[in-house]
């Protein structure tokens, strides 16, 4: 590994070659908070934690990894594919035609971390929908979810998601890696990044004010994954999701939007979560923002106390679901890639 320049001192990058598709290499980037020197995995009271960004997004916030760096947590972040630090010159930001592509980075990452130490993913967004699908694959893998925010469903709920997908899939076959939907608005960056009048700093050109452009096939592989597991059966692993309590999403900036959920529709989100199995947890947090934890500080502080209660109590519990990696009952196994 060696040193992140984004993160600072105390972090090191590790870079995992995924081999290549048309744009040329493809490369994921596992990040790693430094041990105490002396100190030995054994050692740490807290489980293993895997930080997962979402969409248009990268991993950036010491503040959080901090936290449970001191709760006393061995702390990695994972770049996909296509973005932050693994975004290549000429590759398209944020395509991927398969959510289950992802599992390539995500099972090298869970090797380097450790077979024997299974982590709990915290995974943001559309991070958080393709970690439980991750889960659903590959059974045994992961000890517990802490999802934030996950887009398991789209706005207005399923029905709204069967009326678009065949004209997005068709759209994807004709598109590829071109855009299928316009840059978004800026009221997310409005409300969190300090050049816009946020508390928060981070790098725009990672991860840019409206997003980067949508392109089709990553579009059509959401929705995919969204279908996939409305259609999957539960998950066995503890599973905690937390979101804002509200959402607020327009064409105009409103200063409400600064204590909402300015990307996801809540009540689609918290429908989905709910269905995910026998040990969730959902919490909706007053005043929180899309990323819970770049919200202002009682509804950051609040998700976090939410989260180091649930990993002291529901995620140290060893992994319940089957070792053997094979599909979890009811998960579709058909026509997915396999991972480049």
């Amino acid at each position: 590994m060696r040193p992140d320049p984004v993160l600072g001192e105390g972090y090191s990058a590790h870079r995992i070659r995924l081999g290549a598709d048309d744009e040329g290499p493809l490369i994921a980037t596992l990040l790693h908070r430094d041990l105490p020197p002396g100190t030995a995995y054994r050692d740490l009271p807290g489980v293993p934690i895997l930080v997962l960004h979402g969409w248009s997004d990268y991993v950036f916030d010491r503040e959080l990894l901090e936290h449970l760096g001191h709760a006393g947590h061995d702390v990695w972040g994972l770049d996909l594919r296509k973005h932050g630090r693994s975004l290549l010159p000429g590759q398209t930001p944020t395509d991927v035609d398969h959510l289950s592509r992802y599992d390539a980075e995500l099972d090298a990452a869970l090797r380097i971390i450790g077979r024997d130490r299974p982590p709990v993913i915290l995974a943001h967004s559309t991070g958080g929908l393709t970690a439980t699908l991750f889960a659903l694959r590959r059974p045994g893998a992961v000890r517990g979810l802490a999802l934030n925010s996950p887009w398991l469903e789209m706005h207005l709920g399923p029905a709204a998601r069967a009326l678009v997908e065949a004209p997005v899939r068709i759209l994807a076959r004709r598109l590829g890696s071109r855009p299928v939907l316009p840059v978004g608005s800026q009221h997310y960056a409005r409300t969190t990044h300090r050049e816009y009048g946020g508390a928060f700093e981070y790098d725009l050109e990672l991860k840019p004010p409206g997003g980067h452009r949508f392109p089709a096939d990553t579009l059509r592989a959401v929705i995919d994954g969204q279908r996939r597991l409305e259609a999957s059966g539960p998950l066995a692993i503890p599973v905690l999701v937390m979101h804002s309590d509200r959402s607020r999403i327009g064409p105009v900036f409103h200063e409400s939007m600064r204590r909402a959920d300015t990307v996801l529709d809540v009540h689609s989100l918290a429908r989905a979560a709910r269905k995910l199995g026998p040990r969730v947890q959902v919490e909706a947090i007053p005043g929180a923002r899309h990323d819970v934890f770049l919200s202002d500080a009682d509804a950051r502080a609040r998700a976090l106390s939410i989260l180091d209660a649930w990993l002291a109590e529901r995620a140290a519990d060893a992994p319940t679901m089957d070792p053997t990696g094979s599909p979890h009952p009811g998960e579709e196994a058909d026509d997915e890639p396999a991972a480049c």
